[in-house]
């Protein structure tokens, strides 16, 4: 190659544009570009940072009429994404239909283009760490966990990128097996990735794997400071750093040589994504695994029907772990109808406790023991009411109720966060009498506090918890018995493991089991299972409550024992098989939205009509819509919906296409999300 040549390349810039856009550079200056490398390019006024999709290209047919802006300069190629993580955002952008810039940016390192931190440990987590070291305890695996790790080592050596089901009960010891397959493939010299569903879980995990692995770990997730997270990016990228533990985020980490994948609570619907690049990073690891060559272990008590449904293909190794570690027994699930027993009634509150759940978590108590409590709604009340006309206080930009904090004085909307003041007044018929309707966990706190002698009470949620320190503090305060009742919402479910409590209480289970989705019956069961599975982690046998009204529901039969899982898997199944459900088909929804109502409805039954005629007659009966969304308004934007049931990847790129062409011709803002997990 002649020096100083002039050449092409393909940009993607971080902007919300499925377009990649041309640019020119001469291979003297800029030397060895390739995909993935940052660089600075001029895009309109201003200058921004993309990334090469493609270099070394011949003159693009559009210079003719269009001139090709050049390559300002070329970031620090150590900033560069690795081809691995270059193919899977790629892939991850095409499947999810998401502009590969911004796809692309959601995995390289903060800031680029700044000096590159210092920052290391800070005192505290040095200090964690040096007792960390003092207290390494070794646990042997039982038979089950053993004859798990060996299919796992034997299998990969079958076929390197096999994918693993571990489903073991709630205390059966998945984390051991996890721990002992990471060091193997570290004896390897390979790299470890471990996924887990929330940022709270992260720290819990890291400490378990560091006490074992005896190797530096870091934490991957949004909550990470910048500086932080940009050391951390190199470190990890060099090969510094070989284990991460990390949110879905993690994903997208640049390790070096990956030798195993491990997503702890595959089924948790955290792992999707629900806003900008909307990715599912259980089944990205999937994709990962197969551009690393490396196995993956998804692990779960209650694993999702899509891996289920990959079992019976398979396509996924089924190892079982059926009891808890030391053969501790699962905890005994009572129930508490609140048709024949109505919460108790008491001078000072009004509760939403039944006489039977007041005196056994009295009970424990007393014991010395510990509760945990989860109810997966925030806040002092559900909703304002007036006793007289009936008017609620409702969110001026969203379509939904405002939740009552009694502790802020404040009404707060949980969909786009604005906060208002608590009225006087009704606003429609003035009268002063309104009242605050539905129980959130600021009032079991209160209640428990009046309700329960010597109740030391903590909260777990979203409006408690405002930092990973605040997280790490209220998790340790309880581990440490400096209360004996945590309260908690979602946050509450996911893998704490507290010896001391002794008792599961749910206060209210019918919230979970009538939700308008075709998962309500599967996620239902997956937490209630999750939560249940808190009790009786210790020697000590434990207990789940269970309140609600529908308590004969088919979800509720399994956890008593009345009715076979697998008989109710099998249901489930055969009933998304008739109707076109995943895991029996790619589902997408196409989501289109505008300030105006009629204008809105008018545009996309028109775009839905136009999509029909181009459709087959099968096509069209797994074509649903339009309909309102189940939130019609958001931050004053009206939705409505259409969704799709593709027959295959192919199809959804199809549909896909016309779709978003139509969309465009309609002049209507469209969000494409495909499997989507939430309303």
């Amino acid at each position: 190659m002649v020096n100083g040549l002039v050449l092409f390349a393909k940009v993607a810039v971080p902007r919300p544009l499925d377009v990649l856009y041309d640019y020119s550079y001469r291979e003297d200056v800029i030397l060895g570009l390739k995909a993935g490398d940052l660089v600075k390019v001029p895009f309109g006024r201003t200058q921004v940072v993309g990334c090469i999709v493609e270099a070394g290209l011949p003159v693009p047919s559009a210079a003719e009429s269009v001139k090709i802006k050049e390559i300002t300069q070329k970031i620090d190629p150590e900033f560069s994404l690795p081809e691995e993580v270059f193919k899977l955002c790629k892939f991850g952008a095409e499947y999810y239909q998401y502009p590969l810039g911004e796809a692309l940016f959601s995995a390289f390192a903060p800031s680029p283009e700044t000096k590159k931190a210092t920052r290391g440990l800070s005192k505290k987590a040095k200090a964690r760490q040096e007792l960390q070291q003092q207290n390494r305890t070794t646990r042997s695996l039982n038979r089950e966990q053993d004859q798990a790790l060996e299919k796992i080592k034997s299998q990969s050596l079958v076929k390197s990128d096999s994918v693993f089901l571990l489903q073991g009960v709630t205390g059966s010891g998945k984390t051991e097996v996890y721990i002992e397959a990471a060091k193997h493939a570290l004896h390897l010299g390979k790299s470890v990735l471990i996924l887990v569903p929330e940022i709270a879980l992260t720290s819990q995990l890291k400490d378990r794997f560091e006490q074992a692995l005896h190797t530096p770990i870091a934490l991957w997730h949004s909550a990470i400071a910048e500086g932080l997270r940009q050391v951390q990016w190199l470190k990890v990228k060099s090969g510094e750093i070989r284990v991460i533990v990390g949110a879905r985020s993690a994903i997208f980490a640049p390790l070096v040589n990956l030798g195993l994948i491990v997503v702890d609570e595959e089924h948790d619907a955290t792992y999707k994504q629900e806003e900008r690049f909307r990715y599912q990073a259980r089944d990205l690891a999937l994709y990962r695994a197969k551009l690393a060559s490396c196995p993956v272990i998804l692990g779960s008590a209650t694993p999702s029907l899509e891996s289920i449904q990959k079992v019976k293909e398979g396509k996924i190794h089924l190892l079982e772990l059926k009891q808890r570690f030391s053969a501790r027994p699962l905890p005994e699930v009572k129930l508490i109808s609140l048709i024949e027993e109505a919460p108790v009634v008491h001078p000072e509150v009004k509760t939403v406790f039944a006489l039977k759940t007041i005196r056994a978590v009295q009970a424990v108590i007393d014991r010395g023991e510990q509760v945990m409590i989860y109810l997966n709604r925030r806040g002092f009340s559900q909703f304002v009411l007036c006793k007289d006309c009936g008017w609620i206080k409702k969110c001026s930009n969203c379509s939904i109720s405002l939740t009552h904090y009694q502790r802020k004085r404040e009404l707060c909307c949980h969909v786009c966060g604005e906060k208002f003041e608590i009225p006087s007044r009704c606003e429609q018929c003035q009268s002063h009498e309104l009242k605050g309707m539905g129980s959130g966990t600021e009032t079991l706190e209160e209640e428990l506090k009046i309700l329960i002698n010597g109740a030391k009470v903590l909260r777990l949620d979203r409006e408690m918890i405002t930092s990973q320190g605040r997280l790490e503090q209220t998790l340790d305060d309880f581990r440490d018995l400096k209360a004996n009742i945590l309260i908690g919402t979602q946050m509450l479910v996911k893998g704490h493991d507290f010896p001391k409590v002794t008792c599961v209480v749910i206060v209210s289970a019918d919230m979970l089991l009538k939700w308008p989705d075709f998962r309500a019956s599967e996620r239902a069961l997956q937490t209630l299972t999750q939560v249940a599975g808190r009790s009786g982690r210790g020697e000590i046998l434990g207990e789940v409550l269970i309140q609600g009204y529908d308590l004969g529901h088919p979800v509720i039969q399994i956890l008593t024992g009345e009715l076979d899982q697998a008989q109710f898997i099998e249901g489930e199944l055969a009933l998304r098989r008739e109707l076109h459900y995943p895991p029996f088909s790619r589902f997408v929804r196409y989501r289109a939205q505008h300030e105006q109502l009629e204008h809105l409805k008018q545009k996309v039954e028109r775009m839905a009509q136009a999509l029909r005629h181009e459709l087959s007659d099968e096509q069209q009966a797994r074509l649903l819509g339009p309909s309102e969304a189940l939130l019609q308004r958001v931050k004053n934007q009206y939705r409505y919906d259409l969704y799709f049931k593709a027959k295959n990847v192919t199809e959804l790129f199809t549909v896909s296409a016309r779709v978003k062409k139509m969309a465009q011709i309609e002049d209507l803002q469209l969000t494409v999300d495909v499997d989507p997990y939430s309303a």
